[in-house]
C-alpha cells in the first residue's frame, strides 16, 4: 500500500514538473517574441523626428525620465507587413569618445556594420534609410542648434534637432537638460566599407563654483536607431519603420569642466571693479581733453 502511494506521488511530481517546464518555455518564447516586436515600431512620415515622442514638462522644459524611444513611437496596425522578411544592416561595433580640451569638445562616434558586401546594397536598393543617434546631454552641456544646422547645409547630416533647453547663454544653475537627434544617410557608408565616424560638437555652460576648480559630468548610453521606408511610395501611405539597433552599453564619457573657486570671489570682483573704473575714467578724461 505504501509502495503504491509512493509511486502515485512520484507520478504526480513528475507531471507537475513537466507542466511547469512547459509553461516556463511558453512564457520565455512569448517574452522573446514580445521583445522582438517592441524593437520595431512605425511612425508616419509627417513626424520628422523620433524625439517628438519624448515627453517634456511644458512648465519647466525638463526632459521626462528616460524611456525607450522606439516604444514611444506609433505602432499598432501601422507596422503590419512592413518589417516582415526585411534583412536590415546589423551593427557590429560601436565606440564613443570625447575629444578636445576646455569648454568646447566633440563627441565622436565610430561604428561598423556587418554583412556589408551584398546585404547592405540590396537593402539600400529598396529602402531609404537613416541612422538616427539620440544623445541625452548631461546637465551643464549643450549643443548649438545653429552650428549643427551648418552640418545639414553641408550635407554631412540629413537632419538634426535639439530638444529641451536651447538657451545658449544660461549657466548650468539656471538651465535645463537637452537632447540631440542626428539623422545620417546610410547610403554614404557603402563607400567607406561600412565604417562610420560621426562628430557632434558640444559646449559647456558656466558651472557652479567649486573648490576643486572643476565640475565633472558624465554621458550615458545614446539611443541608436535605424529608420527606413520603402522607395516610391505615396505620401498618404508613407511610414517610417524604426528599429532599435540595441548597441552594447558604452563606457561613460567623462568631461571635467573648468569652474571658479568660491574663495577667489572677493579678489576677482575687486580687480574687475577697478579695471572697469579705470577704463571709464579714461574714456571720460579723453572726451574732456580732446
Amino acid at each position: 500500500m505504501a509502495a503504491g502511494g509512493g509511486r502515485c506521488l512520484l507520478a504526480v511530481a513528475l507531471a507537475a514538473a513537466w507542466i511547469s517546464g512547459s509553461a516556463a518555455a511558453a512564457s520565455s518564447s512569448a517574452e522573446q517574441a514580445g521583445g522582438s516586436h517592441k524593437s520595431i515600431k512605425c511612425m508616419p512620415c509627417s513626424r520628422p523626428y523620433i524625439g517628438d515622442a519624448y515627453l517634456h514638462d511644458t512648465m519647466t522644459g525638463q526632459l521626462a525620465q528616460r524611456r525607450d524611444l522606439v516604444e514611444m513611437s506609433d505602432s499598432g496596425e501601422l507596422c503590419k507587413g512592413l518589417a516582415d522578411d526585411v534583412e536590415v544592416p546589423v551593427l557590429s561595433k560601436l565606440r564613443r569618445q570625447l575629444v578636445g580640451e576646455g569648454s568646447h569638445r566633440r563627441l565622436v562616434y565610430s561604428m561598423d556594420f556587418g554583412a556589408c558586401e551584398g546585404a547592405m546594397i540590396n537593402f539600400l536598393d529598396g529602402y531609404d534609410a537613416h541612422l538616427v543617434i539620440f544623445e541625452k546631454l548631461p546637465d551643464g552641456v549643450f549643443a548649438d542648434p545653429f552650428e549643427l544646422q551648418h552640418f545639414v547645409e553641408r550635407k554631412v547630416f540629413v537632419d538634426v534637432a535639439v530638444f529641451g533647453d536651447t538657451n545658449l547663454e544660461l549657466p548650468t544653475a539656471l538651465s535645463n537638460r537637452s537632447s540631440v537627434e542626428i539623422h545620417f544617410d546610410l547610403r554614404l557608408i557603402i563607400s567607406t566599407n561600412c565604417s562610420l565616424v560621426i562628430d557632434m560638437p558640444l559646449h559647456a555652460r558656466y558651472p557652479p563654483l567649486d573648490a576643486s576648480g572643476y565640475a565633472t559630468v558624465e554621458f550615458g548610453n545614446p539611443d541608436l536607431l535605424l529608420r527606413y521606408r520603402k522607395k516610391e511610395i505615396h505620401s498618404d501611405s508613407c511610414l517610417w519603420v524604426t528599429k532599435n539597433l540595441k548597441a552594447a552599453p558604452l563606457e561613460k564619457a567623462t568631461w571635467r569642466i573648468p569652474c571658479g573657486d568660491e574663495a577667489h570671489i572677493g579678489f576677482v570682483s575687486s580687480i574687475t571693479f577697478l579695471s572697469a573704473l579705470v577704463c571709464s575714467m579714461s574714456i571720460v578724461l579723453a572726451a574732456l581733453i580732446f
